[in-house]
């Protein structure tokens, strides 16, 4: 029997360990190998072995998948939620090594998991699961302090844009998933009537050790997305005012002062420069 090539063995082997097929599997896969002892039961051993490390495997990708969406969990019950979270990692399997970013593509498979769909709101929550985690394990950054945009002339601050903190991540929903989120962080939840909530327009960041999910006025959300795309000043706030008029929304001119000192007390502005 030729040696299997590396390709060969890792593909079935990869297939081994995510199908609920164990028998023909690994049968599959021992025959790419010569025996390796006489003993009657090494095919029975095999397969106990094979099916052990399938196992630790399952177990491990679906437990890092609940560790990173507790309240999609808690929403659909542990036994629904095992069963996605199998189906997910048989679907999607992790390109690193660290675990740190798997489970990216999981808010999409659930909002399209067919035992969920009455759950419309379920696919924005694990995108906000999804993005908090993300923002917890951002690199670190200096705050700008805002004195320091004394050095700008009034002729200059049309033409100043800044850098934002590595945490911060943006994300809008028409459903109030941070409100969905923070009532599932307590032990005893609360009935959300979502004919009465509003649309999120989210602004997550860490602050020292601490993600801060903070839903903003749409307008200022609007004037935030523009200066996170390097836009200026006066870019962003141009930009901003055609979006309010094409959505019909008050804006005034006026309101940039108070939204840029807003946006410089949470404290996700970390440099800006004047652009020539």
């Amino acid at each position: 029997m030729s040696k299997p090539s590396l390709q060969q063995f890792q593909t079935l082997m990869e297939h081994s360990l995510l199908s609920d097929s164990v028998d023909d599997d690994c049968h599959q896969l021992m025959s790419l190998f010569e025996a390796k002892s006489e003993l009657t039961d090494a095919d029975d051993e095999a397969k106990l072995r094979l099916a052990i490390y399938r196992n630790n495997v399952m177990h491990s990708l679906t437990t890092a998948l609940a560790d990173l969406y507790p309240v999609i969990k808690r929403l659909v019950g542990e036994a629904c939620f095992k069963g996605a979270a199998i189906e997910f990692v048989r679907k999607c399997q992790p390109k690193h090594a660290a675990l740190l970013h798997y489970g990216e593509e999981f808010s999409e498979f659930i909002g399209d998991y067919p035992p969920c769909q009455h759950l419309p709101f379920l696919a924005d929550v694990a995108l906000l699961e999804f993005n908090y985690n993300q923002a917890y394990h951002a690199a670190d950054s200096r705050i700008l302090d805002p004195q320091q945009l004394a050095c700008v002339v009034p002729e200059q601050l049309a033409e100043v844009s800044f850098t934002c903190i590595p945490s911060l991540i943006l994300m809008s929903s028409s459903w109030p998933i941070d409100e969905i989120w923070r009532q599932n962080q307590q032990e005893e939840q609360q009935v959300i009537n979502l004919d009465d909530c509003q649309t999120a327009h989210l602004a997550i960041f860490r602050e020292g050790y601490n993600v801060q999910i903070v839903n903003l006025e749409e307008n200022c959300f609007c004037l935030l997305q523009q200066l996170n795309l390097n836009k200026t000043i006066g870019e962003a706030w141009q930009a901003t005012l055609e979006d309010a008029n094409n959505a019909q929304r008050e804006l005034d001119e006026s309101e940039l002062g108070a939204m840029l000192g807003y946006l410089f007390s949470l404290e996700i502005l970390s440099a800006f420069k004047i652009n020539a």
